[in-house]
């Protein structure tokens, strides 16, 4: 009989199943990321992983979701932070166009994460198309939809002008994210601030110059 696990159990094999999919997509990309060699660094048997994931993609497709999901949360976070500290308007909203500064560093930041997880790898569209290969379209096409509808939302609040173009606000930020794969070509002793230059510059456009 197949061993049985307990809760705890079932979620730290999930756990380092994740963390090893994250280094390993990192260091070797998606077609290179074997369950073989997956299952190797976790200690489990090969049959095991099978318990936990349908298939490989699935289990990159859900580390990709988390660090999603912590990108959203920084963003989140960092937009409730300037919320408490920036003075309000009478009618209760923040002026958003009096917080250049903050938000450039709160997207800054958020790219950060992109850059230091398995979603840089993503970002390749040959990447991408390995994992949907394997991947339920019900579940890509849920996945596309909140994420567009994410966008979406957060324009709609930051925008200081109605007649923004979110089309265009979302391709200018995935633009700067691309951009991001030349590190090494840009140079890394400058990355950093030029990725600021580029980002204050599409913040201004979508809140207004104070």
């Amino acid at each position: 009989m197949p061993k049985t696990y307990s809760e705890e159990e079932r979620a730290q094999i999930i756990a380092k199943l994740k963390q090893e999919a994250n280094l390993l997509m990192q260091e070797k990309g998606v077609k290179k990321t074997t369950v073989d060699e997956l299952v190797a660094r976790v200690g489990i048997p090969k049959g095991t992983f099978y318990l936990f994931y349908p298939s490989k993609e699935m289990l990159l497709f859900d580390v990709s979701q988390d660090f999603h999901e912590e990108v959203d949360a920084y963003i989140a976070k960092g937009m409730m932070n300037i919320r408490e500290e920036k003075a309000r308007k009478e009618d209760g909203r923040v002026d958003w166009s009096d917080c250049v500064e903050e938000l450039t560093d709160v997207f800054l930041g958020a790219f950060e994460i992109t850059y230091n997880s398995c979603l840089r790898v993503l970002l390749n569209p040959e990447s991408v198309a390995l994992i949907l290969q394997k991947l339920p379209k019900d579940v890509w096409e849920k996945h596309r939809m909140e994420d567009e509808g994410r966008w979406d939302g957060l324009f709609e609040q930051l925008a200081g002008k109605k007649d923004i173009d979110t089309n265009a606000m979302v391709g200018s930020f995935m633009m700067i994210i691309f951009g991001g794969m030349y590190r090494c070509e840009v140079g890394e002793e400058i990355w950093k601030d030029s990725m600021r230059m580029l980002i204050k510059g599409v913040v201004l456009q979508l809140v207004g110059s104070p």
